[in-house]
């Protein structure tokens, strides 16, 4: 018996049917999802462009871990970009059944996903590299054979080759993206979706049509194999969630434990000063497994249990991993705009430079906030225009004084200088 017997069996409604197969628009987890992607995507929006700005105008560049941020920040920045893009696009495909992504050509559509999945990839990297040289600098494995090795390997310069390997084997990992994607249009309705029927049924078309940049229905089997293992096993398992998840817990693990051993402090505010940047850095990393990687695991977690335990005709299944995926993906959107915000109440460098950078250091509440090099130099400022107006108030007085000798030689020194006086304690 097939799917399609067993529906007309257990007599599901349509709108239930083309929310597991077709499109969930509408129902409650689509909301939340669409509500907080967009909430969360213009909060990191903005903190990923101050942090930006405030890691290129206000950092020490020599050091490795700067270099790191400004990428990820960057990274962040656009792969949130693309998420609010996409969640405005369902949204007013809902609304007003306007589509804006309206790519209408296959090569714009492949070069879109192309982009979108390697910063989304990236991002997640780069995480992974500021994490590894946390660990190199504050457990240095090389002390006893190479002392210095830690110094040469964790500096400005490698940290930018590091982010260049990166970068390109993003490009390479996502190339199936590029080469197996097209600009599809199909007839709207549960019974044309692939996962439904079969693929070659997208390939009808009739009145109203719904299109997308999806997998090729004119592919082999061969190749459509091949790009579902990739999807599923090399992108989501493997370089999205194993790889970067064993390496964030096992450094991180390392990084915690040396933090907290007993050690031989040459210059406390020095040390207190290190551990608190590292914590911070180790703060976010340990923020971004726990939101990160859900989405990685249920989008894996799915494809197991449709593809090797039958779970394909189980509506209320097929539901909640819908719902678990929306959530997950919402988790996904918390970790991209969170990272701002720990290094502004982690690092006081950053959060005495945002404050500068935006011009609330001139409101009394935040000067407290300020590092001690920045408030000595707005109390310098503050000193120095407290000078200048008292130079010009004295400029002033003494050429008042000289008017009123004037005044009183010519007319009488009682009458006019009373007026006179009267006339300044008006205007002062």
């Amino acid at each position: 018996m097939n799917c399609a017997e067993i529906y007309r069996q257990k007599n599901y409604s349509l709108s239930i049917l083309n929310q597991a197969f077709n499109d969930d628009s509408g129902s409650w987890w689509w909301w939340t999802n669409i509500i907080g992607t967009l909430t969360f995507g213009l909060i990191g929006l903005s903190g990923n462009l101050i942090c930006f700005l405030v890691i290129c105008r206000f950092s020490l560049f020599q050091h490795s871990f700067v270099e790191y941020l400004r990428a990820l920040a960057f990274f962040d920045f656009f792969a949130l970009f693309y998420e609010c893009l996409q969640s405005l696009n369902d949204l007013f495909i809902y609304l007003f059944s306007k589509n804006f992504l309206n790519f209408r050509f296959s090569f714009i559509c492949k070069f879109y996903d192309y982009t979108k999945h390697s910063i989304i990839l990236l991002s997640c990297w780069t995480i992974v590299g500021l994490t590894i040289d946390r660990l190199i600098l504050v457990c240095n494995p090389w002390s006893k054979k190479w002392p210095n090795l830690s110094r040469r390997l964790c500096n400005r310069y490698c940290a930018k080759c590091i982010i260049l390997i990166f970068v390109f084997f993003s490009l390479l990992i996502n190339l199936p993206q590029l080469i197996y994607k097209e600009w599809i249009c199909r007839p709207t309705g549960f019974q044309y979706s692939a996962m439904f029927h079969n693929l070659n049924q997208t390939k009808n078309i009739q009145y109203k049509q719904i299109c997308s940049c999806r997998v090729s229905p004119l592919l082999n089997s061969n190749k459509m194999k091949f790009f579902i293992f990739w999807n599923n096993y090399i992108f989501h398992l493997l370089f999205y969630t194993l790889i970067p998840a064993i390496i964030l817990i096992g450094s991180n693990a390392a990084i915690l434990k040396r933090l907290h051993a007993p050690r031989q402090i040459i210059s406390q505010q020095n040390e207190h000063i290190r551990s608190k940047l590292t914590i911070t850095l180790t703060l976010v990393s340990l923020i971004f497994l726990i939101l990160y990687f859900p989405y990685a695991i249920v989008q894996t977690l799915s494809y197991f249990i449709i593809r090797y335990y039958q779970s394909h005709c189980n509506i209320s299944l097929i539901l909640s991993l819908h719902k678990l995926k929306r959530l997950s993906e919402l988790l996904n959107i918390a970790a991209l705009c969170i990272n701002f915000f720990i290094y502004i109440l982690g690092v006081n460098h950053y959060r005495s430079s945002t404050i500068k950078m935006l011009g609330l250091h001139h409101f009394e509440i935040f000067q407290k906030y300020l590092i001690i090099d920045q408030q000595k130099n707005l109390d310098t400022t503050n000193k120095f225009i407290e000078k200048q107006n008292s130079k010009i108030f004295t400029q002033t007085d003494s050429s008042n004084t000289k008017l009123l000798n004037v005044t009183s030689s010519s007319h009488g020194v009682y009458s006019t200088s009373s007026i006179y006086n009267n006339r300044l304690s008006k205007e002062f």
